[in-house]
């Protein structure tokens, strides 16, 4: 329905307008659910040069675009392209929201997931933590998503050697999956 859509949109309108690189976007976004990350990444390079076309290169929308891309690279292995477009994501996002903003509460747990790929752990631990307050705030404590974020920040204390904390994270994602989900 999308690649309909995209080619009708490009048709009538050209290739090269905000509808067409929305459309690429979600397109881009519909093939990372379905796995094809490459397929993914490539139409969202496109709606990337669109969208920093017609927007430049600090709007909000754009934002948007690097974080789906970077998450793109990141299922392809590339966790440095991926930390690197987060980064402008996050920055984006920052200026635009503010730092402890809802809208950026997952770039920073992927931006922290990447930083833990290339081995930054202590970087990674303060980006899911700051993650896992805006989720807290925005969601509650016991929310589905909490447990996802903590499993993530145990590894970093672990590879931190941090054992007490790590012990407490890990009990807290476990009760909090054990309510969602029976006793394990």
């Amino acid at each position: 329905r999308w690649e309909r859509a995209l080619k009708i949109q490009v048709r009538e309108d050209g290739p090269h307008n905000r509808q067409v690189a929305s459309t690429l976007g979600n397109l881009g976004n519909a093939y990372g659910t379905l796995g094809d990350a490459a397929r993914q990444r490539g139409l969202l390079e496109r709606a990337l040069a669109i969208d920093e076309r017609e927007y430049g290169p600090q709007h909000r929308v754009v934002a948007i675009t690097l974080a789906n891309l970077g998450c793109a690279y990141g299922t392809l292995g590339d966790a440095a392209r991926k930390r690197d477009l987060l980064e402008r994501a996050l920055k984006i996002q920052e200026r635009e929201y503010g730092p402890q903003h809802r809208q950026d509460a997952s770039t920073p747990g992927h931006l922290g997931n990447a930083y833990g790929t290339l081995g930054d752990a202590a970087r990674q631990r303060d980006l899911l933590d700051r993650a896992l307050a805006i989720d807290e705030r925005e969601y509650g404590p016991q929310h589905r998503s909490v447990p996802i974020t903590l499993a993530t920040l145990d590894c970093a204390h672990v590879t931190l050697g941090d054992a007490a904390r790590n012990r407490d994270i890990s009990s807290r994602a476990h009760k909090i999956q054990e309510r969602d989900n029976g006793p394990t």
